[in-house]
């Protein structure tokens, strides 16, 4: 038996498809040989399914990509916040001695806070990543959260941003991923 909308290979007792989320309809074995019949009466019903196809499909089309582009971007911003990190815990007597009392008491540890900070919203992002390439139920609303989170690092974050929202709240966008992590 195969997906009516994407054409992947289903069970037989699957009622969602696992590539692309559609509902599946299971049809007897003589039903499944004749070709559809159209009827032009009806085309404003036939094409309400096509719109809600059209959504689901794009939103099973851009969530692993969008999950792969979190983990990258996310990998990309671990880097720095390791090092700010390392930064903080390492002691630099040497950078401000002609100074008698000066902020490098102080900038040591704020270095190493400033370096958790972006190493928690990094790891953060590869979490909401992998989440959405599995069809987690809590990853969309991370993604989103981070998202909010991830505009102001113009451009690519806010680039990022701008496609997680368009993937993951344009219209009916809960309940579509709510049925593509039941899927799953």
């Amino acid at each position: 038996m195969f997906c009516a909308h994407c054409g992947v290979q289903v069970m037989p007792d699957q009622i969602f498809c696992s590539k692309c989320g559609q509902r599946l309809v299971h049809a007897s074995v003589s039903e499944q040989s004749a070709l559809p019949v159209m009827h032009p009466q009806s085309s404003t019903s036939a094409n309400a399914p096509a719109a809600g196809a059209t959504e689901s499909s794009r939103m099973a089309r851009n969530l692993s990509s969008l999950g792969i582009l979190w983990i990258i971007y996310s990998a990309l911003r671990l880097i720095p916040g390791l090092g700010l990190f390392a930064l903080g815990r390492m002691h630099f007597p040497w950078v401000m001695s002609p100074f008698p009392f000066s902020g490098h008491f102080l900038a040591g540890p704020f270095l190493g806070v400033l370096g958790l900070f972006v190493s928690g919203f990094a790891i953060a992002g590869i979490i909401a990543g992998w989440g959405l390439m599995a069809h987690q139920p809590w990853a969309r609303v991370l993604a989103i959260i981070l998202g909010f989170i991830t505009v102001i690092h113009f451009p690519i974050g806010s680039a990022l941003a701008v496609y997680t929202f368009w993937v993951l709240m344009s219209g009916n966008a809960e309940a579509e991923y709510q049925r593509l992590a039941q899927a799953h």
